[in-house]
């Protein structure tokens, strides 16, 4: 495992992001970076961030073997901000203490601002390592660490860009031999407190250089499960006490609730065997009327339709058998059509009168023409003639009846005889004159009795049109009269038939209705029927099935009768008291059980207690005496002889303690009662471990005796001992020797050469031996801006005249 990679940005002073290379694999000659050409000794980010290809490593003279002998060292003024790569460092290992970062809250560790740049809002540093050992329980050849601060208090923490808890980081550095609380960091004055702290908390120290960590780390979560479980078995127990009695009265109630459960399911089974054979019968016996009320239904409905059809023809027969409107019309048409006969026979005899009488007037005219000599005689005589035909014209346009017509045929027959008298009068001697006037009276006259003539063949025409017409009503009439008596006896026929079919219809209606009324009283039985299947039963009375099995209803309920009576004797269970029952009981028994389990998870856990304790105690007692040579060789070598030892001793444990400030012997042995239980954790904690370091030529009985220098080089002595026992990974000294002198710093830096072989030093430092043993040398600085800044070179790179070699 190598720490490559050390990147900064906004956490304290290093506002701008700042990337500290430490793998020799990756180191560029000084001041190259991205934006440019190399530039030895320009400060900003990243010293070195790019690769150096195979070839260029391999020209360098460096190869990945040779990372772990490495060196860096950091220096700068002071106040330039050196220090808080250390406490970054730290930070991002997981360190929550604000005091030994150097902080009063959580918001001091962001960039706060200067002149010239503003306060930043967050503050992240991340920690790269070379994994390719696998010493770090992960499954990649390069991990890792994130953590990020916002200033609304937020932070959290990445391996490998996914996020994770506080604990995740702590357990994989702690199974790679590396914790914040260790010696992986030592900042300034934590070298001097391993001789200030308590014998006890220096044990702790040795226990964490023992490589216990992992161990401690799952005692210390062993014993809060332990004391966690150990609380959670005695609420289970109280609970457990509180819960027995009340199952007990929940038992005995359940008890008699299943007792009438199993009444009740035999009365259930009673009730589905008499049901069910009811139901049954109830089904038959509705099937039964509800067929025949089906046929007389069908029947009934055939002989409504016949009444309906004799109905319908009667309505028929009776619309003929009332006086037809159209036997009136008949009656008018044919006393019309004799009227109008009458009438014509009246314009015939008129219209022939008037030809007779103008064939009258054409005759006279005649006789007139022919005159006897006598002419005043014969013109008188005409001249009376002439009157009376001329009173006869009028009488004849005035003619209303037939007997006005016989006395006009009597007026025209004595005309005719005067004329006939007046001729004969003639004959006895006369003289012929012609006249113009008379003849074309005559032709008028002729013309006249031909349109007469016309006017009679109509007449005749219309007349015997209307006799005929006549008789066709007259036979209409007659043949309507038939037809009337014929639909009367029809009419009168239906209505006998109608009669007997309503009857029969009646009796149909009865006998349904009385069907109907069967049917009713059965389906109220099966209201009944259904109510108490649903109230018994609680099901649907289609799903019942009778099973064929003969039922002796009397007896059967008797025994319903009797059921029902010992349920009731048994009274009336609150079936929530079942169910409370059931969720006690499980309760109980996930109760019961959970004690068991936590009986077994107290004594696993006691048990990896033991185990846990009794490997810290063997790795410790190995470390101790291995830690405690180390001790002495480096004391020597660093005070040039002297002498110098750990041992173990003895302390007062609290409950003593407790015992003599109480005073009270009841008080003492409910403590030592507490005690026994954890008797070898007490036993532990009452072993330290105190140092006794003598310099050469002096006699010191007490660490308080040492002089500030020597305090210094006894416990870099112990920090040697510690890395050169198991050594870490890698190891920051914070200017640990900055109070030696100039012998001593040579003796320092021999051995940090030495240890560096298995463990990478990056070291914070002023002084100019420690900075000689370095391989890589970065220089913090900071401006006016108040930010810090790095400078970078590889020692191994500059020649005699302080130029870099390229």
């Amino acid at each position: 495992m190598f720490f490559k990679r050390l990147e900064i940005s906004g956490f304290k002073s290093f506002a701008n992001k700042t990337t500290l290379d430490f793998s020799l694999a990756s180191i560029r000659p000084p001041g190259l970076n991205e934006s440019g050409p190399p530039k030895p000794g320009k400060a900003g980010g990243s010293a070195f961030p790019s690769r150096l290809d195979s070839t260029k490593l391999a020209r360098s003279g460096f190869s990945p073997e040779a990372r772990k002998n490495t060196l860096t060292v950091v220096v700068g003024p002071n106040g330039s901000g050196k220090s808080n790569i250390a406490d970054a460092i730290r930070w991002a290992m997981g360190e929550h203490s604000l005091k030994s970062l150097r902080s009063k809250k959580a918001e001091d560790i962001i960039f706060a601002g200067s002149g010239k740049k503003a306060r930043l809002g967050s503050a992240q540093v991340t920690l790269s390592f070379d994994n390719s050992s696998q010493k770090i329980p992960l499954d990649f050849a390069e991990v890792t660490i994130t953590r990020k601060i916002f200033r609304n208090g937020e932070s959290e923490y990445l391996i490998n860009n996914s996020a994770v808890r506080l604990q995740d980081v702590v357990d994989i550095l702690a199974k790679a031999g590396i914790s914040k609380e260790g010696y992986a960091v030592i900042n300034q004055g934590m070298s001097d407190a391993v001789l200030n702290v308590t014998p006890l908390e220096r044990r702790f120290i040795l226990e964490e250089a023992a490589g216990v960590k992992q161990y401690q780390i799952k005692k210390e979560r062993s014993l809060r499960k332990l004391d966690s479980t150990e609380n959670n078995l005695k609420n289970v127990g109280a609970l457990i006490a509180e819960i027995e009695p009340h199952l007990r009265i929940l038992k005995r109630q359940t008890d008699r609730a299943q007792k009438g459960e199993e009444i009740s399911r035999k009365l259930k089974e009673k009730h589905t065997q008499l049901l069910s054979w009811l139901w049954k019968n109830f089904q038959e016996e509705r099937e039964t009327f509800s067929r025949g009320k089906n046929d007389l239904g069908v029947r009934m409905m055939n002989v409504q339709r016949e009444v309906d059809k004799i109905s319908d023809e009667l309505k028929k027969e009776s619309d003929g058998a009332k006086p037809d409107a159209r036997m009136d019309e008949k009656e008018e048409k044919k006393s019309a059509v004799s009227a109008a006969i009458n009438q014509g026979e009246k314009e015939l005899l008129i219209c022939e009168a008037r030809i007779e009488i103008e064939r009258d007037r054409l005759l006279q005219k005649k006789i007139i023409q022919s005159l006897p000599v006598d002419l005043a005689y014969v013109r008188e005589k005409l001249a009376d003639i002439q009157k009376d035909q001329d009173g006869l014209m009028e009488k004849m346009e005035a003619i209303r009846n037939l007997e006005e017509l016989a006395a006009l045929k009597e007026t025209v027959k004595k005309i005719r005889e005067r004329i006939e008298i007046l001729r004969l009068d003639a004959g006895k001697g006369h003289v012929e004159i012609r006249d113009e006037k008379a003849e074309l009276a005559q032709k008028e006259s002729e013309a006249k009795v031909r349109d007469w003539e016309k006017e009679k063949s109509r007449l005749d025409a219309e007349l015997n049109e209307r006799k005929n017409e006549w008789e066709s009503v007259k036979k209409e009439i007659a043949a309507a009269v038939v037809e009337q008596r014929r639909s009367r006896e029809r009419f009168f026929e239906l209505e006998k038939k109608l009669y007997q079919k309503q009857d029969e219809l009646n009796k149909f209606k009865d006998c349904f209705n009385e069907a109907k009324i069967k049917l009713a009283k059965v389906e109220v039985r099966e209201e009944d029927l259904i109510a108490e299947i649903n109230q018994e039963l609680r099901k649907n009375p289609q799903d019942l099935e009778w099973d064929g099995q003969a039922v002796e209803r009397e007896s059967l309920e008797k025994e319903i009768n009797r059921l029902k009576f010992q349920l009731e004797q048994i009274g009336g269970i609150d079936p929530l008291v079942v169910r409370e029952y059931a969720e006690t009981r499980e309760r109980f028994d996930f109760l019961t059980k959970e004690s068991a389990d936590l009986e077994k998870a107290v004594l696993s856990l006691k048990e990896i207690i033991v185990e846990m304790e009794q490997k810290i105690d063997k790795v410790f007692a190995a470390a101790f005496e291995k830690i405690n040579q180390e001790f002495t060789k480096y004391f020597r070598i660093i005070f040039g002889g002297g002498n110098a030892h750990l041992s173990k001793i003895n302390l007062k444990s609290q409950i003593s303690n407790l015992k003599t400030v109480n005073g009270t012997e009841e008080e003492g042995e409910t403590l030592e009662a507490t005690d026994k239980e954890n008797k070898s954790q007490e036993d532990k904690k009452e072993t330290g471990v105190e140092i006794f370091a003598c310099p050469p030529g002096k006699r010191i009985s007490h660490l308080s005796m040492l002089s500030g220098g020597e305090r210094s080089l006894t416990s870099l002595a112990l920090l040697f001992a510690i890395i050169a026992y198991n050594p870490p990974p890698f190891a920051i000294l914070d200017e640990v020797e900055a109070a030696l002198d100039e012998a001593n710093s040579r003796r320092f830096g021999k051995i940090i050469s030495e240890l560096s072989e298995n463990t990478q030093f990056i070291i914070i430092t002023h002084n100019r031996e420690t900075m000689r043993q370095a391989n890589l040398l970065y220089g913090v600085t900071m401006g006016e801006e108040g930010i810090s800044k790095l400078l970078s070179v590889r020692l191994d790179q500059v020649g005699q005249d302080g130029k870099i070699i390229k």
